[in-house]
């Protein structure tokens, strides 16, 4: 493809050589640049692309598109140089281009919210791959065709960079899925990877602070996630969030609300059944007045549920294989997933890591404890210190046992984050501190009795503790699992 095809009709002044030059493949990281590439400049948190020009010029770059002025006499003749105003603009527009404008052959469905994303996705693919649809889905379990993982590059853990992302959507589109369900984080928005994706129905879970250390105010961290319901066409909405009916006004086409509570949303969950095993409730909207039962516990898996009802029934299933396919569903790795161990105690595994989503999952939990509710959890470093306390003081009004460890602590102090989320807890909660995470998970087993349960929060799914800028390899399960 030339690179006059590429950009289109967007505005731009070359300021060095041919825009009629050949290009095989776009890059956006001087690491994965190949020979006949183009190679686009952008400015990120830590790198600047413009400082890699020369290195993109020795491994055989065509063209370079940047954003700032940059020096032309290293850049030698054959090689084309492109200014734009807005290189990461661009780079969603250009990729789409480059690969054929994928997401246009499938529907697609962008989840966005504080908690929830990956259990949705989750369980709308499974209730598309029960239809016989193909299916992707892109998130923080990873990309995955018809719910095995594929090999795909990734740079961000929820939502790809636009041009990694329309890079999968190339590879899902060429080997025939017919729908694609993706997690669309605040910060995909914010930084423009989801342009030029063709979306289909948009989804709210919920919203609380988060990210506040990308977004500076609460206000800002809504605004990105609310840009998503200008890009759908079709909109699901969870009625009962305090903030659903700024997403409702955002919605820019059809808009469809659930709820527990919001008797007027359009799907309703009454007769709320929440045990150990799973859930139960009686599904009521559009002359629809039907059981559900899902064999996953807790009153989000309600709220999840109705989110996938609503949006399959959008896609075409019909409500009863919707129905059939909830009915053997399980829970996606991470998100609850739950361990029995032979002396009769429980352990869950679970990524709650906000202060709504600790609560949400410890208020689900201690209804159905028998025994002690113990829980094994620290906080990120580097990220928003406020919430720690309040993680703390949650974790005292549920918990009969509280282990405070170290979760991702990347270059601050691990005892210094514990110390802020020791603030939370009152003086007659009885807790534990132990900054190895493995051996905090070691001493809640071995202290655990029958009928216990135990939660280990905040990491999931994820194989790894952040240690200054180091990944060291760390699972919460297989710790888990080795000590059972």
């Amino acid at each position: 493809m030339k690179l006059s095809d590429i950009l289109g009709d967007i505005e731009y002044e070359v300021v060095w050589g041919d825009i009629e030059v050949p290009i095989d493949c776009i890059s956006y990281h001087s690491d994965k640049m190949k020979q006949d590439s183009l190679f686009v400049c952008v400015e990120g948190s830590k790198h600047d692309g413009h400082d890699y020009i020369a290195q993109a010029v020795m491994k055989g770059s065509r063209a370079i598109i940047v954003e700032k002025k940059v020096a032309l006499e290293f850049i030698p003749k054959g090689c084309t140089v492109v200014q734009v105003n807005n290189t990461r603009k661009l780079l969603p527009f250009i990729a789409s281009r480059f690969y054929d404008n994928p997401s246009e052959s499938f529907n697609l469905v962008g989840v966005t919210g504080t908690n929830g994303k990956t259990s949705v996705t989750h369980m709308i693919s499974f209730i598309l791959s029960y239809a016989d649809r193909h299916v992707g889905s892109i998130g923080t379990l990873g990309d995955q065709m018809n719910q095995e993982v594929i090999d795909t590059t990734r740079t961000t853990p929820t939502t790809p960079e636009a041009f990694d992302l329309q890079q999968v959507f190339g590879h899902m589109r060429d080997r025939g899925v017919t729908d694609v369900v993706m997690e669309v984080s605040s910060m995909g928005l914010e930084l423009h990877r989801v342009d030029s994706c063709d979306f289909t129905v948009g989804i709210f879970t919920n919203l609380s602070p988060e990210h506040l250390d990308d977004h500076v105010t609460f206000e800002r961290y809504k605004e990105a996630k609310l840009k998503l319901f200008s890009l759908a066409p079709h909109s699901v909405i969870n009625a009962d969030d305090a903030h659903a009916e700024d997403f409702i006004q955002a919605s820019k086409g059809d808009c469809q609300t659930y709820g527990i509570d919001n008797l007027d949303a359009d799907w309703v969950a009454k007769d709320v059944s929440v045990q150990v095993n799973g859930v139960t409730f009686t599904l009521v909207g559009h002359d629809v007045h039907t059981e559900v039962t899902i064999p996953i516990p807790g009153r989000f898996t309600v709220y999840n549920a109705l989110a996938a009802i609503s949006t399959c029934l959008s896609l075409d299933v019909p409500l009863q294989t919707i129905l059939d396919a909830l009915k053997e569903i399980k829970g996606p790795d991470g998100r609850l997933q739950t361990i029995q161990s032979p002396e009769g105690y429980t352990i869950m595994v679970d990524y709650a890591h906000t202060p709504d989503a600790l609560d949400n999952v410890l208020s689900n939990l201690k209804p159905y404890t028998a025994g002690k509710l113990i829980l094994v959890f620290g906080c990120g470093g580097d990220r928003d210190e406020a919430k720690r306390p309040r993680m703390g003081e949650i974790a005292s009004k549920w918990c009969d046992h509280i282990i405070l460890t170290s979760d991702n602590p990347r270059k601050e102090e691990p005892m210094s984050i514990i110390k802020d989320i020791e603030k939370g807890i009152g003086m007659i909660k009885e807790y534990d501190i132990i900054e190895d995470r493995e051996k905090a998970i070691q001493y809640a087993m071995k202290n655990a009795e029958k009928e216990d349960i135990i939660l280990i929060a905040g990491k999931g799914n994820e194989t790894y503790q952040i240690v200054g800028e180091e990944k060291l390899p760390f699972s919460d399960v297989q710790v888990v699992k080795e000590n059972l």
